[in-house]
């Protein structure tokens, strides 16, 4: 009886155990089906669009989507018209949040030097900047670097200085220069009449700019029956610029007046210098000073006629526009090109006024600061609605 006893317990446990193990890889089976389960979810919920996507934009913590800018000059630091043209496009980049942008912006000055321009544009090329805006030294001789850029996905806009090359394809957006040479020239004409003698001080030569602008002048010249007795570049230098108006004018060379690409009351400051008379006509310029300059000296007689025509700075910030509404996937109309050849856009000169309109912007002129240059730019809708399929 004891035998059976102890046999039958021992059967027992050894049921008992069976169990156990066979209860225990149930029970491992169910907890790596259930892990397998939870990484299964885990790896489907990745796929949720409200995930982020690493091929989705970046955006910051308002939703807004991320923008780094690169803005590349010539030079800067003394050229009103150059600090003015930094100032708008920092505007635009802050504006543009209206529009779902977070725009950060990068500024870089290769002091005329076409070697450190090149350096400068390849660091943001790898750095990954989403739009590269180049006022550059010279208008051509980028064509590799600007090939560099499209390939890695950056949009690349020339502005104010067009880019001649029509080896690549980019966009230009600039002022029309020719006409801001041409209606000096031509204004200076009928105020000095045929055969009056003048002075040229043109800004650059071999920068397109310059040059489209000499092309204004030389014809409105010709037209107007002129005659240039002195010529020299100033480089939109306002320091040279007195320096060569000084010097031409201790040669004791006469003539009537003085036609000057930009920096003219640095030109004017040569006649105080020298105690020379002042000329019957000098012109252009925008900037303050130069507008209070002309109105407080004809303010109780005519003592010298001039004109001010407006050299937009803010193209810069209308060309980060074109760029942001190529960002949002907008298509450019193919008519709206100065030039095809090269996609050249030309912004036009919004206001001028001379001795006989000067008053209706002495307001104007004396709001402003004497070293700031008078400016617009194009807001991301109004590019869209004139120059964007609709």
């Amino acid at each position: 009886m004891t035998r059976q006893v102890l046999k039958f317990c021992c059967v027992s446990i050894n049921v008992f155990l069976l169990e156990r193990k066979l209860f225990m890889k149930r029970l491992l089976a169910i907890a790596l089906a259930l892990a397998l389960v939870m990484i299964m979810v885990a790896a489907c919920g990745n796929d949720d669009t409200t995930a982020p996507d690493a091929t989705e934009p970046s955006t910051d913590a308002t939703g807004n989507r991320a923008v780094r800018l690169a803005s590349h000059n010539a030079v800067l630091e003394g050229n009103p018209y150059r600090v003015r043209y930094e100032a708008d496009i920092q505007e635009a980049a802050a504006a543009a949040s209206a529009h779902g942008f977070d725009v950060s912006y990068a500024s870089f000055v290769s002091n005329w030097d076409p070697a450190t321009e090149a350096s400068q544009i390849q660091n943001s090329i790898n750095e990954g900047f989403d739009i590269i805006l180049v006022n550059p030294v010279a208008s051509t001789g980028l064509d590799p670097i600007i090939e560099r850029a499209q390939e890695a996905g950056i949009i690349w806009i020339n502005a104010d200085v067009v880019y001649l090359s029509t080896a690549v394809e980019i966009l230009n957006i600039a002022t029309d220069q020719y006409y801001l040479g041409y209606r000096t020239g031509t204004y200076a004409g009928e105020v000095l009449g045929r055969g009056a003698r003048v002075v040229m001080l043109q800004a650059m030569p071999g920068v397109s700019a310059n040059e489209d602008r000499q092309a204004g002048f030389q014809q409105a010249i010709l037209e107007q029956g002129l005659e240039v007795v002195a010529s020299e570049s100033h480089n939109w230098d306002p320091a040279l610029s007195t320096q060569v108006m000084t010097e031409i004018l201790n040669t004791g060379v006469e003539f009537d007046g003085v036609l000057v690409s930009q920096v003219a009351e640095n030109a004017l400051a040569a006649f105080e210098i020298t105690g020379r008379p002042l000329p019957r006509f000098m012109g252009f310029n925008d900037t303050g000073a130069w507008m209070q300059q002309m109105i407080e000296l004809n303010r109780d007689e005519r003592v010298m006629d001039f004109i001010v025509l407006s050299n937009p700075p803010g193209v810069g910030a209308s060309a980060l526009n074109f760029g942001l509404n190529m960002m949002l996937g907008r298509e450019l109309r193919t008519d709206i090109f100065d030039d095809p050849s090269i996609r050249s856009i030309l912004l036009p000169s919004d206001f001028s006024f001379t001795y006989d309109n000067m008053w209706d912007y002495e307001e104007l002129a004396f709001s402003m600061s004497p070293g700031d240059a008078y400016t617009y730019w194009l807001t991301v809708d109004e590019v869209n609605e004139r120059f964007f399929v609709q």
